[in-house]
């Protein structure tokens, strides 16, 4: 009778477990834990070689946040690599740095990304100053559209373009207002150029601007948008080349080239000739 009473409790036991494991097992088979109905998708961020005040070594950016909105959810957070105070000035010439490691998504489509800032910083002169930020924890919205799909990865790079981002307010005085583009990482847009001596002149630098032309016509208009400008300096070889990275695919964009403020070159880029993934090269090849 001893050994019955031991069997009971076993068979019961087994039965417990059973009813535990199954409705675990079952839970376990929802929406995001089986590793083939999720997505993965991992987040990079770069700038080019801003156009910034004389003398700046470092921006330093602290982030806190990464979100993204999937259409039909909500808001959904992001981890952030281990340490996310990240000098942008390090990252340039077609360089990135991690922001968000590759996370699992669920699949769907998403509308928007959401980065946070919760303090800036410039070194000039190996002197640091603040950056002003217009809240306690900035947050920038920026609309982007892209699929997660089960099985699939995406790859997205950020540039966090510090030519428009960092305003001088006043003398030593900086406020942060970013200005983000968004990429797919391998689809992103580049543009490609040299420079000669001559045209350089006795200039060390020249600066690169620019714009969105929204109509495509190729003439500027207060409609334009500029999209981002940066600094070439003159390099030991003639000519000097230059590339400009991370740009929106099939969009049109104009070109100009300042030297010692003057403008000494400019070429339209038709979105036609911007496919994505494409590398387009400046005045036929040919130094400027």
């Amino acid at each position: 009778m001893k050994k019955l009473s031991y069997l009971m409790v076993l068979v019961k036991a087994c039965c417990f477990l059973l009813c535990v494991a199954v409705p675990m097992l079952l839970l376990g088979c929802g929406e995001g834990s089986d590793s083939s109905s999720s997505g993965m998708i991992s987040i990079n961020v770069t700038d080019a070689k801003p156009v910034l005040p004389s003398g700046t070594e470092q921006v330093l950016i602290i982030f806190d946040e990464v979100f993204v909105h999937r259409t039909g959810g909500g808001w959904i957070s992001l981890p952030l690599t281990q340490d996310p105070s990240i000098d942008l000035l390090q990252f340039q010439s077609g360089t990135t740095t991690e922001l968000v490691p590759p996370v699992s998504l669920i699949p769907g489509k998403y509308t928007q990304i959401r980065i946070g800032v919760t303090d800036a910083s410039i070194r000039i002169d190996e002197v640091d100053y603040a950056v002003e930020i217009p809240s306690q924890n900035l947050k920038t919205d920026k609309e982007f559209d892209f699929e997660v799909v089960g099985g699939g990865a995406v790859d997205l790079t950020v540039d966090f373009d510090l030519s428009q981002s960092i305003v001088v307010t006043g003398p030593d005085t900086y406020m942060l207002k970013p200005v983000l583009h968004v990429n797919q990482t391998q689809e992103a847009a580049t543009l490609q150029g040299e420079i000669s001596d001559a045209t350089l002149g006795g200039t060390a630098e020249a600066t690169i601007i620019v714009t969105w032309d929204k109509d495509q016509t190729g003439d500027l208009s207060s409609e334009d948008e500029e999209y981002t400008r940066v600094t070439l300096t003159k390099g030991p070889v003639d000519p000097t080349g230059f590339s400009i990275y991370w740009l929106v695919p099939e969009e049109g964009y104009n070109v100009q080239i300042e030297v010692d403020e003057t403008l000494t070159y400019e070429e339209f880029v038709p979105s036609v000739d911007l496919p994505a993934g494409a590398l387009f090269e400046l005045n036929r090849g040919d130094p400027i």
